[in-house]
């Protein structure tokens, strides 16, 4: 037995009858009376939806209806809208809820499964299923005025469908555009098989924004690092979906989506190794003769002007990725002190790891002297658009080697020299910084 028929019933006939004696407001108090009252022992029972007429325009007016009821048992609530058509709107389909002295409530804004419904008579159901049977109720619904624009999504692209986050400056980011066709909150996440979602920031010229603010219609640019640019570890290798959100003043929502392979993923890591004798860097004179004394304290020098200052250090990649390195790799191409690694054709590139020579009183171009990582036969090569790229593996350890020659006396002399692993366009870490400095005279002849 249950509440649908008899209260249909008396509903449908005490509207008609008071709708045309009374005014709009009380016909629809004595409709909810009515909608209210159940027999004894049913356990869905004081079934209200205020008001009848909602008018979604987000102009803070009848915005919403309220939709309340009371359960007296376990049950799976269902609560949805029938169109003029004989259309469905879900809002809640078998959803189990538990007896409650307090009273269930669910705003309606006339969005269902994330657009706005159109202007017209609906009629409303609320039921609740038991393992005893079935008790529902029905009634009116009205929707005026529902003309806010939906926010959808268009033209969603991203730059590369697979993404490497290691800080080698190939692939390293992924830039994600989107067009917004009307006004609304705007979000891009990146999640993983196992539902863990990532925060995607919004560029906006050169500032990378993290914002709840709605947006204006418009093409938006995101910029996904991976989080690598904040020293996080990246997300693991994996497959990805990069996910758009729209959704504006009322709830509309709009969602586009992609996929996108994260792989060779991890914080890149090489340190300069300390020898046994506690030095990182061994400088050297022409005929390979190391400076005397405590390796662990500021060794001194004397060159007469032209000589060459030779250095050897050793560099292992710490880490768990390849790091990418770049040439010079002759250790016997010395620089002159006029020139660094533009005038020989090496310029800086992003992501690229160097060893890099600097002195006191240097007023051009940071550690002007740099040489790659390692001989060509250390590494491993990669071709890119038929152009080599090369790395150095996982836990292999090598020898840089190079010389300067001492061509012009600095301002100060003597003068401090030292060498540094550097992460071009990244950072040099404080462990590969100013390593082995070394005091340098240089005398005429």
């Amino acid at each position: 037995m249950t509440a649908l028929p008899s209260a249909a019933g008396i509903l449908t006939s005490m509207i008609e009858k008071v709708a045309t004696k009374w005014p709009v407001g009380l016909a629809v108090l004595v409709a909810l009376m009515v909608i209210g009252c159940q027999p004894a022992g049913a356990p869905l029972s004081d079934v209200r939806v205020v008001p009848a007429i909602i008018s979604p325009n987000a102009d803070g007016k009848d915005d919403l209806a309220r939709i309340t009821y009371r359960l007296h048992a376990p049950a799976r609530v269902s609560i949805y809208l029938i169109g003029p058509d004989g259309k469905r709107f879900d809002l809640r389909r078998d959803v189990e809820r538990s007896a409650s002295p307090a009273p269930y409530e669910l705003l309606f804004n006339g969005v269902a499964n994330g657009r706005l419904m159109p202007n017209g008579d609906y009629t409303w159901h609320v039921e609740a299923q038991t393992t005893h049977g079935q008790s529902a109720f029905s009634g009116s619904l009205r929707i005026e005025q529902a003309d806010m624009p939906f926010p959808k999504l268009q033209d969603f692209t991203l730059s590369s469908t697979i993404f490497t986050p290691n800080r080698d400056g190939i692939d390293d980011r992924v830039y994600i555009n989107v067009y917004l066709t009307a006004r609304a909150r705007l979000n891009v996440y990146v999640v993983g098989a196992d539902g863990f979602r990532y925060e995607v920031q919004r560029r906006e010229g050169l500032q990378l924004v993290s914002s709840d603010a709605e947006l204006g219609a418009g093409r938006y640019n995101y910029d996904y690092d991976g989080g690598i640019d904040l020293g996080a570890d990246p997300p693991p290798n994996g497959l990805y979906t990069v996910v758009a959100q729209s959704q504006d003043a009322i709830g509309q929502r709009d969602t586009v989506t992609a996929s996108l392979v994260i792989t060779q993923s991890g914080r890149p890591n090489a340190e300069i190794v300390v020898q046994p004798d506690g030095s990182g860097v061994i400088w050297a004179r022409a005929n390979g003769e190391p400076p005397p004394g405590n390796p662990n304290e500021a060794q001194r020098l004397t060159f007469g002007l032209g000589e060459t200052l030779h250095f050897t250090m050793a560099v292992r990649n710490t880490g768990l990725v390849p790091i990418r390195t770049a040439g010079p790799f002759d250790p016997n191409d010395c620089y002159r002190m006029d020139e660094n690694r533009y005038t020989k054709g090496f310029p800086q590139e992003p992501g690229v790891f160097r060893v890099g020579v600097d002195y006191e009183t240097n007023t051009g171009s940071d550690h002007p002297w740099r040489w790659g990582v390692g001989s060509l036969d250390d590494l491993d090569i990669v071709l890119r658009d038929g152009q080599p790229l090369y790395y150095l593996a996982p836990g292999k350890q090598v020898l840089v080697r190079g010389c300067i020659q001492l061509t012009q006396i600095p301002v100060r002399n003597p003068f401090y020299v030292w060498a540094s692993l550097i992460h071009e366009d990244v950072e040099i870490t404080a462990i590969n910084n100013r390593v082995s400095p070394v005091l340098i005279q240089i005398v005429k002849p």
